[in-house]
C-alpha cells in the first residue's frame, strides 16, 4: 500500500529520462516490472504481482521519459485508477483521472492544470466535475500559492465557457469560503453583473440608476412607494436587493419607515421594513444580525455563486405588483431567527410564506439544533391562516418521505396550512407536453407528505449581480406554486388561503399513465386555477361548484 501511495503522488515525474533501461525486467519485493522500448527509448512498463500473477500497474511514457498515462489494479485484478498527463510546455502539465469500471467507465473524474514538478507544483486551474453525471460544471483559476480561486468559469454541457466570475472573499470569515463581492463577465470579457453584499443602498436612488427609461423608472418607484402592498415572507439564504427584478418589489412597510434609524413598529429591530438577516457561526467568524438581507455566497456546496434566495424571490414575485418582499435571510436554522419570523408573520397577518429549504430531522448528523425544529413547527402550527409553500427536498436516495427514517423538515410536517411541492423534470408547462412530465430524478416525493408537483428543472430566474441563471431543485418548484397562488389571490382576494389550496389540489393534471407520487396525484395547472378563481368571482359560485365546472371542460 505504501508503494502505491508514493506512486500516485509522483505520476508526473520523469523516469529514466526516456532511455530504455539495461534490463527489461526487474523484481522488487513481491512485484515484477517489465519495460517495453522502441530502440533505446522507453515507451511502456507494467507491474505484475508475483503471487497472484495479476497486472497491478501500466504506464506509458513520452520521449522525455515523463509518464503520460497510468492505470492501476489491486492484487485481485480490480481496476482502481486510470489517469493521463498532458504536457503543455516545460514544467506545465494537465492531470486527468477517469472512471475505471461500470457503465460510466472512461468518464472524466478530475482535471487539474499545474506548473512545476511532480513533487513541487502549483495549481493553476481545477475543473469541477459532477460526481453523478460526470459533466463539467466549472473551471477554478488560482493565483500562485493561493488556495481559493480568484476566477470561476461557468461551463456548458459540452465544456464551453458561458460566463465567468471574478470573486472576492469575506475576509472576516476566512474559513467559510464565502464570496462577498463578484463581477460577472460574458466569454468576450464584457461585464454582465456586479454584486457587493455591503455597498450603499437606497431604493429610489438605485431605481433611478438602473438603465430604464423615465416612464419605467417612475412606474417602479410608484410600486415601491405603495405601502398598501401585501407582505410576502420568503425565508432563504439572502437576496440581491439591487437586482432589477427585486428592488421595486421590496416591502415598504406602513409600520416602519425605511432608513430613519428608528424602530417604528417596536419589534426590537431598526429599519427592518423588508426583512432581517441572521448568521451565527463563531467558529467561522460569521456573525450577522442586521437589516442587510443580501446574500453572502458560499462556495462550499456549489462551484460558483448560484444566488439561491434571489432566484427564489424573483420567481415567486414574477409579474406581480401588489406584493412586497420581506426576506428572512441567512442561516434558516437559527432558532431565534425562526422565532422572529413567526412573530412577524403573526403580527402582520402575513398570508403567504415560501420555504425553499430543509433543516434535516432532529438528532440527525448535520441537522439543525433541536430548538430550531420547535420554533419551525410552532411557526406553521400557530399561523393557521397563513399558507406555507414548502420545497419537498432534493437528494440521490431516501426520496420517499412516506418511508419512516426519510423525514426532511419542514416538508415532513403534516399541517393543513402547508403545500409541499415536488419538482417536475421541466422548466415550464406546455400543454402539448403534459404526458412527458414526470418527477425530476432528484425530487423527494410522498403520497401523504407531498401535495403537488411543479416545474423544477432548468428553471430560469434572477441571479445576484444581474441577469439570470438556470437552477434545478424543489426550491424552484415551490416559488412557481407560490407565484401562481399569489396571482390567484390577486384576482379574488375574498378567497381564503384554505380555499386557494383546495382549488390547487382539485385542478391538478393527473397523467394518463398514472398518478404522480403525491397527495393530489398530479402537477399544478395555473390556467385552471385562474379559471376557477374568476368563475367564483364573476358568477358567485361556491369553490366546489366552480372547480367542478372548470374541470368538466
Amino acid at each position: 500500500m505504501i508503494k502505491k501511495f508514493i506512486f500516485l503522488l509522483s505520476i508526473a515525474g520523469p523516469t529514466f529520462a526516456g532511455t530504455c533501461p539495461d534490463s527489461l525486467e526487474s523484481i522488487d519485493g513481491g512485484w515484477k516490472t517489465v519495460f517495453e522500448c522502441q530502440g533505446d527509448t522507453l515507451i511502456r512498463s507494467k507491474e505484475i504481482h508475483l503471487k497472484s500473477g495479476n497486472i497491478t500497474r501500466k504506464q506509458s511514457y513520452n520521449s522525455e521519459g515523463s509518464i503520460t498515462s497510468v492505470d492501476s489494479w489491486n492484487v485481485e485484478g480490480v481496476h482502481t485508477y486510470s489517469g493521463k498527463i498532458s504536457y503543455l510546455e516545460d514544467n506545465h502539465f494537465v492531470e486527468e483521472t477517469f472512471v475505471t469500471r461500470g457503465p460510466s467507465k472512461g468518464k472524466l473524474i478530475s482535471r487539474d492544470e499545474k506548473i512545476g514538478s511532480s513533487e513541487d507544483n502549483t495549481l493553476l486551474k481545477s475543473w469541477v466535475i459532477s460526481s453523478s453525471s460526470y459533466k463539467q460544471q466549472a473551471i477554478k483559476h488560482f493565483h500562485n500559492g493561493e488556495d481559493k480561486p480568484y476566477r470561476i468559469d461557468v461551463l456548458s454541457s459540452v465544456g464551453e465557457v458561458l460566463k465567468y466570475y471574478i470573486v472576492k472573499y469575506n475576509k472576516k470569515a476566512p474559513l467559510a469560503n464565502l464570496v462577498s463581492e463578484f463581477q460577472a463577465f460574458n466569454p468576450n470579457g464584457e461585464m454582465i453583473g456586479n454584486y457587493n453584499e455591503s455597498s450603499e443602498f437606497e431604493v429610489v436612488e438605485h431605481l433611478r440608476k438602473l438603465n430604464l427609461d423615465s416612464k419605467e423608472t417612475e412606474r417602479r418607484i410608484n410600486i415601491y412607494n405603495n405601502t398598501k402592498r401585501e407582505p410576502v415572507v420568503i425565508i432563504d439564504t439572502g437576496f440581491d436587493i439591487m437586482h432589477p427584478s427585486l428592488t421595486h418589489k421590496l416591502y415598504n412597510s406602513p409600520h416602519d419607515t425605511p432608513n430613519d434609524g428608528i424602530d417604528n413598529d417596536g419589534n426590537g429591530r431598526i429599519d427592518d421594513s423588508w426583512g432581517w438577516q441572521r448568521q451565527d457561526d463563531a467558529g467561522l467568524s460569521l456573525l450577522i444580525d442586521n437589516r442587510n438581507i443580501r446574500e453572502t455566497h458560499s462556495l462550499i456546496h456549489t462551484p460558483y455563486p448560484v444566488s439561491h434566495g434571489t432566484h427564489v424571490a424573483s420567481l415567486a414575485l414574477r409579474g406581480l405588483e401588489s406584493y412586497g418582499l420581506v426576506g428572512f435571510a441567512g442561516d434558516v436554522a437559527i432558532s431565534d431567527h425562526l422565532e422572529k419570523a413567526n412573530e412577524y408573520i403573526s403580527e402582520k397577518n402575513v398570508k403567504f410564506v415560501n420555504m425553499s429549504f430543509a433543516i434535516g430531522y432532529p438528532g440527525a448528523p448535520l441537522s439543525a439544533p433541536r430548538d430550531s425544529f420547535h420554533f419551525l413547527e410552532e411557526m406553521i402550527r400557530s399561523n393557521t391562516e397563513t399558507l406555507f409553500v414548502v420545497a419537498a427536498g432534493n437528494g440521490r436516495a431516501a426520496l420517499d418521505l412516506d418511508i419512516p427514517g426519510n423525514d426532511n423538515y419542514p416538508a415532513s410536517y403534516n399541517f393543513k396550512n402547508m403545500i409541499k411541492v415536488g419538482a417536475l423534470n421541466t422548466a415550464s408547462l406546455n400543454i402539448a407536453d403534459y404526458e412527458s412530465y414526470a418527477p425530476a430524478s432528484f425530487s423527494k416525493f410522498g403520497n401523504s407528505k407531498v401535495q403537488v408537483f411543479a416545474p423544477g428543472q432548468g428553471v430560469v430566474s434572477a441571479q445576484s449581480g444581474g441577469g439570470t441563471i438556470a437552477l434545478n431543485g424543489t426550491s424552484m418548484a415551490a416559488p412557481f406554486v407560490l407565484n401562481t397562488l399569489l396571482k390567484a389571490h390577486e384576482l379574488n382576494k375574498r378567497l381564503t388561503t384554505e380555499e386557494l389550496k383546495l382549488i390547487l389540489m382539485k385542478t391538478v393534471y393527473i397523467p394518463e399513465s398514472g398518478r404522480l407520487p403525491c397527495e393530489s396525484g398530479g402537477f399544478i395547472q395555473p390556467d385552471k386555477i385562474y379559471e376557477v378563481v374568476e368563475l367564483i368571482k364573476e358568477n358567485n359560485l361556491s369553490v366546489e361548484e366552480a372547480i367542478k365546472s372548470v374541470m368538466k371542460r
